[in-house]
């Protein structure tokens, strides 16, 4: 399992609004298309520094970046005084230039030809994000890494995928929640990201698992890193009250007014022969439970 070291500089004095998204950390990532805008705004002076990409001042405290025309990697900075917010622009490769179910030689499959009930979070992603041997190491967030993410269907690179980033908001607040409880872990154990169409179809899944559209996680507390859930309830044993007890720690933000932004699925699933017992989490926008 991917660990990273913990920070004590994670969260910032300030926040940046990028399309709509609150971030107060001191990393964060955006997946973006080619040629795509960036809105930014704070509620107080900022310098932005662009390196290779272009903005347009809108007003005085108010951006517009526009992305690179070529797939890749890019980075801007946030800076009020001493303190760096550094962005992390993520251009998509299109998938308009799939070939079957691959591109570029890895296999995605397909998506659904309809969004489900017309909702347009399962509207057909315009492209994916390229990862090689260097972007795969790529930090996220000050917690979260771009491996972690990662498909679990194998092959050799080029690979691809996306996060939303609502989800990486939502991992780090939880894992904020679970760190105010006293249990010392930096990142989470992941069992699942993003899925291809195809691996996701390949593993008896339903066509419509927010994993297709890098809006969901499987993930469980492992501050031993024995790639294992934790006891956490003390009793000393594993099992799934353990489960149950992480279940539960997400459950108790639901009535909190900074976690509205954040409801969607959680599930709760047994341990098995293949893998840890783990919890769902989801960023739907609308409350699901199993």
């Amino acid at each position: 399992m991917f660990q990273l070291s913990a920070n004590a500089g994670d969260k910032l004095s300030f926040e940046v609004s990028i399309n709509g998204e609150e971030v107060p950390y001191r990393l964060f990532s955006f997946f973006v298309m080619p040629g795509e805008n960036l809105n930014l705004s704070a509620n107080s002076a900022f310098q932005l520094e662009l390196n290779r990409l272009k903005a347009t001042q809108l007003s005085g405290l108010r951006y517009r970046v526009t992305a690179p025309q070529k797939p890749g990697a890019y980075k801007i900075s946030v800076s009020k005084g001493a303190e760096v917010m550094e962005l992390n622009v993520l251009v998509l490769t299109p998938l308009t230039g799939k070939k079957g179910e691959y591109l570029n030689g890895y296999r995605i499959g397909n998506y659904p030809g309809q969004p489900l009930n017309d909702d347009p979070i399962y509207e057909r992603p315009k492209g994916l994000f390229e990862v090689n041997a260097t972007t795969e190491n790529l930090q996220l967030t000050p917690h979260f890494n771009m491996r972690q993410f990662i498909c679990k269907q194998g092959g050799s690179f080029p690979k691809y995928l996306i996060v939303r980033e609502r989800l990486l908001l939502k991992l780090e607040y939880l894992l904020e929640i679970v760190q105010s409880k006293g249990i010392a872990i930096d990142t989470f154990g992941f069992i699942s990201g993003y899925r291809t169409p195809f691996y996701n179809k390949s593993i008896g899944n339903v066509a419509y698992s927010r994993h297709v559209w890098g809006g969901a996680a499987d993930i469980f507390i492992d501050q031993n890193k024995d790639g294992h859930m934790d006891d956490l309830n003390g009793d000393g044993r594993v099992d799934d009250k353990d489960v149950r007890f992480f279940y539960n720690l997400v459950e108790d933000e639901y009535e909190k007014l900074e976690y509205k932004k954040f409801v969607g699925g959680l599930g709760f699933y047994k341990k098995n022969e293949r893998h840890s017992g783990f919890i769902h989490v989801d960023v739907r926008g609308k409350k699901a439970r199993w």
